[in-house]
């Protein structure tokens, strides 16, 4: 077994039992053309390596399979799901990660491997599929923490929907809800068709059949996930309609509230202006106790729409 670091920083490897492992970190054109050259690989995959977003895909080449994976990235501090690509290179004999290191998961597993006789004894042997698997199944499975943050969320969110009023807060707490929620199914909504096309279009050299284990584990963790993500963005969209539920009550409330005020001082107020104007021969104006016979009259008729209100239950 050998364990190199190269000249050239964020590019290592594991050699051991005829299987390799090179881990490639923050990748930089000069280090991915030098495996370019090493492995004969093919120039348009090293151009999809570099640090730019691609879609997830599968590519078969007669020497090697290509393989573009993304992974959700959870930022503790600002709530938000970022995401990273995990890019593959992959023949029997020889595995090739490149990524941008946000997922400590990767280094944390080679260096183990690294470190550990027996676990380099367990996973590099037969084809280096069963390191891609093994690797590919820890991902997957860094994936579940993230998702029970999710359900945490939208747990409080719930909570809270009830119990007080909807304000700017529950709607970008909601609206953050569902940009992780959306963010997260079109981070793993590939994984599923690069599997099947992986274990479709596998040769023989790669004896799949031998990782089968492997593959059912990455199989129900893909599906697992997917089932998981479909009831959060149920719950997601539940929360929010009933968030627009909420704020349309209270709207129609406050309206209510206006109009049964606008339709119990307007016809006072006209009442009160017709007596302002002081015309000869208006009633109640110069005789005595004038001002609060004309209050009285405008107290009752307030009086009495209330009641009719009240007693119609519009108030």
């Amino acid at each position: 077994m050998t364990v190199k670091n190269f000249t050239m920083k964020n590019i290592n490897e594991i050699q051991h039992q005829g299987l390799l492992w090179i881990n490639i970190t923050q990748p930089e054109e000069k280090i991915l053309r030098a495996v370019q050259k090493r492995f004969n690989l093919a120039d348009q995959e090293i151009q999809e390596s570099m640090p730019s977003f691609q879609r997830p895909k599968f590519v078969k080449r007669d020497n090697y399979y290509f393989m573009v994976l993304h992974f959700p990235v959870f930022d503790r501090k600002t709530r938000h799901l970022g995401v990273t690509e995990v890019d593959f290179f992959l023949n029997s004999n020889a595995l090739i990660i490149v990524h941008d290191n946000k997922l400590p998961i990767i280094e944390h597993f080679f260096n183990e491997c690294a470190k550990s006789e027996s676990l380099r004894a367990g996973y590099f042997q037969g084809t280096a599929a069963r390191v891609f698997f093994e690797v590919l199944s820890r991902l997957l499975s860094s994936v579940f923490p993230i998702l029970l943050h999710v359900n945490e969320d939208i747990n409080s969110v719930d909570k809270i929907l009830f119990t007080k009023n909807p304000d700017k807060k529950m709607v970008e707490e909601i609206l953050r809800l569902k940009t992780n929620t959306v963010s997260f199914r079109r981070t793993m909504q590939g994984h599923k068709n690069v599997l099947e096309h992986l274990i479709s279009h596998g040769g023989c050299e790669l004896d799949l059949p031998s990782c089968q284990n492997y593959i059912n584990t990455v199989r129900e963790h893909t599906n697992e996930i997917w089932h998981t993500l479909e009831s959060q963005k149920e719950s997601v969209d539940a929360l929010h309609e009933t968030n627009e539920s909420v704020v349309s009550l209270r709207m129609n409330e406050i309206m209510r509230t206006l109009t049964i005020i606008s339709v119990i001082t307007f016809p006072l107020t006209l009442v009160a202006t017709l007596f302002s104007i002081q015309a000869a021969g208006t009633p109640l104006i110069s005789g005595p106790f004038g001002f609060w016979k004309i209050a009285g009259v405008i107290a009752s008729g307030a009086l009495l729409m209330f009641l009719v209100f009240k007693r119609k239950r519009w108030m």
